[in-house]
C-alpha cells in the first residue's frame, strides 16, 4: 500500500508547576483538615487530573460550631458570639470580627457561621494570609454599590453552604470605588476562594458579575442560582468545579476564566455537576484550556441558532472547500434515516482486497448505462469599572463579549465524558487550538460550525448529533477512531482546511493559502459511524483524505457545485478499509484513487434519482449493502470489504439498475 499520510505536528509547551506556602491558622476548625495547596499552571497542551485540582480542604465540608464564631446579621444590630459566650457588638472587636454600622469585616483566620439579613451592608474577609471559613447558614446580603461578600485579603477562603441552608446575596445599582480594587461582582475575592456544601446560594448581580476569583476558583458542592449582567463565574488563574447544579443567566459568558498576564493559567477543568446556561456571551470560555470529565450540560449561547449573525457569503461559491448548498439556517432537504443501512460492515478492520484499478467500465442490462466516472478538474464592553480602580486587575474584559459559543478555549479542548445540549448562535464547541473528543453524548444546534478548531479535531468516542450546522465538524485536520456521529449542515458536513475564525474555513480557494499547505491539511476515519446530510460537500479536505475503517454514509448535494466527497487539487482519497456509502450529484465528483487497498466503486448515472433506496447485489444476487438515500442524487460511490476486483455488482437505484464490473 502506497498512500500519503500526513501529520500536523503541535508544538507542546512543559507543565510548570508552581508551588505555594499557605501560612494555616492555628486553633481553628478552617485548617483541620488543610491539605498543602498548590497554585497549578499548565501549558496549552496539558490535560489535568482531579487529584490536582481539588485540595482535601476543598472537598471537606465539616466544621465545628462550638469552634466556630457566629454572626447574626440584622440592620444596625447585627451580634457576635463565639462559643457559649454571647458578645454583642456594633463597633467593637470581638474574636476577629469588626462590627462598624451594616459593615462586618472578618480579621483573623477561623470558621465562621454568617445568618440573618442585611438589607443594606457588606461582609468583608481582611485576614492577611490566614484561611477563612465562611459557612452561610439563611444569609440574606444585599450591597447596592459592592460586593455583598468582599475578600480584600486571605490565605484562602472558603464559603461553605450549610445543609438545607437558602442564601441571597444581590447587587442591585452600579458598583462604586471603595478602594484599590475593581470590585464588581456579587462575590469578590482577590486571592482564591473555595465554594462547597449542600445549601442553595442564589445571587442577582444586576451591574457586574456573579463570582469573581482573582486567582484560583474552586467549587465543590452546592446549588447556585445566578443571574448576572457579565459573566456568572470567573476565576483568573483557574474556574475549577468538582460537583454541584448550577442555574447560571449571564450578560457575557457563563463560565469564564482569562489571565492576560500568564498563558499558563486561565483554564477551565470541571469533573461533574449540572450546569444550565443561558448566555449572551460564551456558555464556557477560558483564555488557557479546558477540560471536561464530566456532568450534564443545557447550554444557550448567543440567545441560540435562531439569533446567528453568520452570513457566510464568501463561501457561497463552490469549489475547494466552498459550498453551493443552500443558505445559512436553510436545512437540507431529507430527514436522518433512523436505522443504520443494511449489508455486513466492518469495523475498523482494513480491506485486503488489493486493486489494480478501481475504476474500470461497467455496462448496462436494463434501462439505464452508466460510466464509472472520471471527473472534471475543478476550477483554479463595558466591564462595569469602578471609578479610579486599575484596569489591569479586572480579569472580566470585554475582549470576547461579541463571541457566543456554546464551550470554548483559547487554548487545547479536552472533552471526557458528559452530556451535552448545545444551542448556540456561533459554534457549539470551539477552541483556537486543538479538540479532543473522547466520549459524551453532545446534542449541537449552531449557527455557525458544530465542533470547530484551529488546529486538530480528535474524535474517539461518544455519541454526536449535530441537527443543525453551518459546517459540522472542522479543523486543520479531522481525524476520527471511533464514535456515533450524526451530521446536518448547510455547507460542508465534515471540512479538512486552513483559514482565520473571521473567513471561516471554506472559503474558495484555501487549497493555495500561504499560511498552510495541503501537507498540514487532512482527514482520517479510522473508525467510528458516521453519517452526513450536507447542503454543500459531505467530506471535504484541503489534503488527502484516509478511511481506514469505520462505517462512513453521506447524503451529500444534489446540485453540481459540490460533491459527496471533495478533496485538494494536489491530493487525493483513498480508501483502505470499512464501509463507505456517498450519495450526491455527479457535476463535481472526484474518484478514489487506485493505491486504495479496497476496492471502490464510483459510478455516475445518467439522469437524477428520487430520494430513495440504494441497493448493491453482486452477481448471485446476494446483498452487499443497501442504503436509503435522503436526497435527489446523479452519482454514488460504495466501498466495503465485500467487493473484488474481476467481479460484476448491480446497482440498483429508484427502481433502474445499472452493471458495474471491477
Amino acid at each position: 500500500m502506497s498512500y500519503r499520510r500526513k501529520r500536523l505536528c503541535a508544538l507542546l509547551g512543559s507543565a510548570v508547576i508552581l508551588s505555594m506556602t499557605v501560612t494555616a491558622c492555628s486553633g481553628t476548625a478552617a485548617d483541620s483538615t488543610d491539605t498543602t495547596e498548590s497554585q497549578q499552571a499548565v501549558s496549552t497542551g496539558d490535560t489535568l487530573s482531579y487529584d490536582d485540582m481539588f485540595t482535601d480542604r476543598d472537598l471537606d465540608v465539616g466544621y465545628e460550631e462550638s469552634d466556630s464564631v457566629k454572626i447574626s446579621l440584622s440592620d444596625d444590630t447585627t451580634t457576635v458570639s463565639s462559643g457559649s459566650s454571647d458578645n454583642s457588638s456594633t463597633d467593637d472587636t470581638v474574636d476577629g470580627v469588626t462590627v462598624d454600622g451594616n459593615v462586618i469585616t472578618i480579621t483573623s483566620g477561623g470558621t465562621y457561621i454568617i445568618s440573618g439579613t442585611l438589607s443594606e451592608g457588606q461582609l468583608v474577609v481582611d485576614a492577611d494570609d490566614e484561611k477563612v471559613q465562611l459557612v452561610l447558614d439563611n444569609a440574606d446580603i444585599t450591597c447596592a454599590t459592592s460586593a455583598a461578600i468582599y475578600v480584600k485579603s486571605a490565605g484562602k477562603t472558603f464559603i461553605t453552604l450549610a445543609e438545607g441552608s437558602e442564601n441571597i446575596l444581590m447587587n442591585t445599582a452600579e458598583f462604586e470605588a471603595i478602594d484599590d480594587n475593581n470590585i464588581d461582582a456579587v462575590i469578590f475575592s482577590k486571592d482564591d476562594l473555595a465554594l462547597n456544601g449542600s445549601g442553595t446560594l442564589t445571587i442577582n448581580s444586576e451591574n457586574g458579575h456573579g463570582i469573581v476569583s482573582k486567582d484560583d476558583l474552586k467549587i465543590t458542592g452546592g446549588t447556585y442560582n445566578i443571574t448576572a449582567a457579565s459573566h456568572a463565574l470567573s476565576g483568573k488563574d483557574s474556574v475549577r468545579i468538582a460537583e454541584g447544579t448550577f442555574n447560571l443567566v449571564s450578560g457575557k459568558d457563563g463560565i469564564h476564566s482569562e489571565n492576560a498576564d500568564d498563558s499558563s493559567k486561565g483554564y477551565v477543568y470541571i469533573a461533574g455537576g449540572e450546569f444550565t446556561v443561558d448566555s449572551t456571551g460564551d456558555g464556557i470560555d477560558a483564555s488557557n484550556i479546558v477540560q471536561i470529565d464530566g456532568g450534564t450540560f443545557d447550554i444557550t449561547a448567543g440567545g441560540g441558532v435562531e439569533n446567528s449573525t453568520k452570513t457566510h457569503e464568501d463561501n457561497m461559491m463552490g469549489g475547494p472547500g466552498g459550498g453551493n448548498g443552500p443558505q445559512m439556517g436553510e436545512a437540507p432537504d431529507g430527514n436522518t434515516p433512523s436505522e443504520k443501512p443494511s449489508g455486513e460492515v466492518p469495523q475498523g478492520d482494513p480491506g485486503n482486497n488489493s486493486s489494480e484499478n478501481s475504476g474500470s467500465d461497467n455496462s448496462s442490462s436494463d434501462s439505464s448505462s452508466s460510466d464509472i466516472a472520471t471527473p472534471p478538474e475543478k476550477p483554479d464592553s463595558n466591564t462595569n469599572q469602578a471609578a479610579g480602580t486599575e484596569q489591569s486587575e479586572s480579569d472580566t474584559s470585554d475582549s470576547d463579549s461579541a463571541s457566543t459559543k456554546g464551550i470554548k478555549a483559547d487554548g487545547r479542548l479536552y472533552i471526557n465524558g458528559g452530556t451535552f445540549t448545545i444551542n448556540s448562535a456561533d459554534d457549539s464547541v470551539h477552541s483556537n487550538s486543538a479538540v479532543t473528543i473522547n466520549d459524551g453524548t453532545y446534542t449541537l444546534t449552531t449557527g455557525d460550525d458544530g465542533v470547530h478548531s484551529g488546529e486538530a479535531v480528535e474524535i474517539n468516542g461518544g455519541t454526536i448529533t449535530i441537527s443543525e450546522s453551518y459546517e459540522g465538524l472542522e479543523g486543520l485536520t479531522v481525524t476520527i477512531n471511533d464514535g456515533d456521529i450524526d451530521i446536518t449542515s448547510s455547507d460542508d458536513g465534515i471540512n479538512a482546511a486552513g483559514g482565520t475564525e473571521e473567513m471561516g474555513f471554506g472559503g474558495m480557494g484555501n487549497d493555495s493559502t500561504e499560511d498552510t499547505s495541503t501537507d498540514e491539511m487532512w482527514m482520517e476515519i479510522n473508525g467510528g459511524y458516521i453519517h452526513v446530510l450536507a447542503g454543500g460537500d459531505g467530506i471535504d479536505s484541503n489534503g488527502d483524505i484516509t478511511v481506514n475503517g469505520g462505517e462512513v454514509y453521506i447524503d451529500g448535494p444534489s446540485d453540481n457545485g459540490n460533491s459527496a466527497i471533495d478533496y485538494g487539487d494536489r491530493s487525493a482519497c483513498y480508501v483502505n478499509g470499512g464501509t463507505v456509502v456517498a450519495i450526491g450529484s455527479s457535476g463535481m465528483a472526484e474518484d478514489i484513487s487506485d493505491d486504495s487497498d479496497q476496492q471502490v466503486m464510483l459510478v455516475k448515472l445518467d439522469s437524477q434519482k428520487e430520494a430513495g433506496e440504494v441497493t448493491l447485489t453482486d452477481s448471485d444476487g446476494n446483498e452487499i449493502i443497501t442504503y436509503t438515500a435522503l436526497k435527489a442524487y446523479d452519482c454514488v460511490i460504495i466501498s466495503t470489504k465485500d467487493l473484488e476486483a474481476g467481479q460484476t455488482y448491480t446497482l440498483t437505484t429508484s427502481g433502474t439498475q445499472t452493471n458495474v464490473d471491477l
